[in-house]
């Protein structure tokens, strides 16, 4: 069981990209999704400071990928940061389709 001091932590980071409470209590919620999410921003090249655009579809992206393969997450992220990927929808469809 984590500690609360490691939830808070997460809550902080979650909560510093731009994610609102209730998307930050249901990322945190479920272990599968909060452990996506913590890679998915150490993944990110850039640091991301209140962008709710950009931390929902960081968010989205790491739904998508909580039991997958991650081989394309780092080029996906790019392209979210890079304003490429405007949406969730093109966040799941981007796990195959995105060329680099």
């Amino acid at each position: 069981m984590e500690t609360d001091s490691t939830t808070k932590d997460l809550e902080t980071k979650f909560r510093s990209i731009g994610l609102n409470d209730k998307l930050t209590a249901e990322a945190l919620k479920s272990k599968l999704i909060r452990v996506s999410l913590e890679k998915t921003l150490d993944e990110t090249p850039k640091a991301v400071h209140d962008d709710p655009a950009i931390a929902g579809l960081l968010l989205s992206l790491a739904t998508a990928t909580q039991k997958g393969t991650f081989e394309n997450r780092p080029r996906i992220i790019e392209a979210i940061i890079d304003g490429r990927i405007k949406s969730a929808k093109q966040v799941e469809g981007s796990n195959l389709s995105l060329t680099h």
